[in-house]
């Protein structure tokens, strides 16, 4: 039950987070491509290769596991979106807008996952140095 809690918990937060970057990007950006679906799936991308290298740093505990990865980056990224919307964008006669999206998405991400664990490990590995020169 304690699970269960923890996940719901986080996929509130993950998607309220990604209802909030989908506003704040149509805002400001066109419509006619998936751009707040395309920035979440990023972002979310970054985040979860960022909270993986702390935590084989740090050794989360599998409930920190399961609010974090499955709760609150399951919620904000959204595989189901990105599929529909670049299926809607090909039948909708817009084919090199869909299939952009998905190669676009696909690439974009894997980059963006070791972003993240590139990012957060220089991080860590400069907050230790500092801390062993104190």
């Amino acid at each position: 039950m304690r699970s269960l809690l923890l996940i719901a918990a986080g996929g509130a937060i993950g998607a309220l987070m990604r209802h909030g970057v989908s506003a704040l990007v149509h805002r400001y950006v066109p419509a006619s491509f998936p751009w707040g679906t395309l920035a979440a799936n990023l972002a979310g991308c970054f985040l979860i290769g960022a909270l993986w290298a702390v935590s084989e740093r740090s050794s989360f505990s599998p409930a920190l596991g399961l609010f974090l990865f499955t709760g609150m980056i399951g919620a904000f990224t959204t595989f189901s979106t990105y599929a529909l919307e670049s299926l809607q964008l090909m039948q909708r006669g817009h084919v090199v807008s869909g299939l952009a999206n998905i190669a676009l998405s696909t690439l974009a991400g894997i980059f963006l996952v070791l972003i993240g664990m590139q990012t957060a490990k220089w991080i860590l590995d400069t907050a230790s140095a500092a801390a062993g020169t104190a």
